[in-house]
């Protein structure tokens, strides 16, 4: 049985009982309680991965979050201590043979995007909201569709975002966008109009609730979007986007320019950025609050 306290009664897209096992990732990365939480870090940024189990001789003990690291990196200088210090040890585990329904309920009551797979009791694997996206995409695949479809005022949002990122349209179909998400291992799509404004976001989470909608139809991404996404100018402070991803759930935010998609800033980023600059990051973070 799940550690856990979700009793889903969804059923899986497919009719059959599919189990963790069938989709898990195994071999995931993991972070030792007692290494340092600059290790922790510097995986997470290798990995580009939104978290890691934890473990000691035991087995799995707990999870540090990128977002526990980036309140870290942004609150202080230096940070001392081990992983263990800093850890959340409240942690949704799977039995390996447990239904995927059960860890679709979970994954879309709550705000963490991945739960932890176990064997006799032991860190076996990891199963994501990308992991049932891809396992249950070809739902909602077209009957017809082929078989291949910084200043004084500390670093900006220009100085930190990525380009060139991919978008949908609110016409595209709704399995276009499952299939960008699966194949290029990104947790949202920004949604834009003919002028490339930007006006909406459609997310793991919209598709895990219509993946799991026994009433849902095939559709265009305008019905699933979510509309008013979190968007900050170009030439917003960094600091200001810092606090922004530590004080809320989702680990991304789209840069505009006159309501123009130019870019996005992830909490990696922002966590590479700090790693890399760290110095001129807290000197300039020193002086913004003393203007203040």
């Amino acid at each position: 049985m799940a550690n856990s306290t979700f009793s889903a009664t969804v059923q899986c897209p497919t009719g059959e009982k599919t189990k963790a096992k069938d989709i898990a990732q195994y071999g995931v990365a993991s972070i030792d309680k007692n290494a340092s939480i600059y290790q922790a870090i510097a995986l997470m940024i290798k990995k580009n991965v939104s978290g890691l189990p934890v473990v000691d001789e035991s087995g799995l003990v707990g999870v540090i979050t990128e977002k526990d690291a980036l309140r870290l990196l942004c609150d202080s200088a230096f940070v001392e201590g081990c992983v263990g210090d800093y850890m959340t040890t409240r942690v949704v585990t799977f039995d390996e043979e447990d239904d995927i329904a059960d860890i679709c309920r979970c994954l879309i009551n709550n705000s963490f995007r991945r739960v932890f797979v176990t064997h006799e009791g032991k860190l076996a694997g990891i199963v994501t909201r990308a992991d049932l996206i891809k396992a249950n995409k070809n739902k909602f695949r077209p009957q017809a569709a082929g078989d291949s479809l910084t200043t004084d005022a500390g670093p900006a949002a220009k100085d930190v975002m990525k380009s060139g990122l991919l978008y949908v349209t609110k016409a595209t179909p709704v399995y276009e966008a499952m299939e960008i998400m699966a194949t290029k291992n990104v947790t949202g799509l920004p949604v834009v109009d003919e002028y490339i404004n930007l006006v909406g976001v459609i997310s793991e989470k919209d598709m895990l609730k219509m993946l799991y909608d026994p009433t849902a139809k095939p559709g265009l991404v305008e019905d699933y979007m979510t509309s008013g996404t979190v968007s900050f100018d170009k030439n917003t402070s960094l600091f200001e986007i810092c606090r922004c991803l530590v004080d809320n759930n989702f680990r991304r935010v789209f840069i505009v320019d006159g309501g123009k998609l130019l870019g996005i800033i992830s909490r990696t980023d922002v966590m590479a950025y700090i790693m890399q600059n760290r110095s001129r990051f807290f000197s300039q973070k020193q002086k913004v609050t003393a203007s203040k």
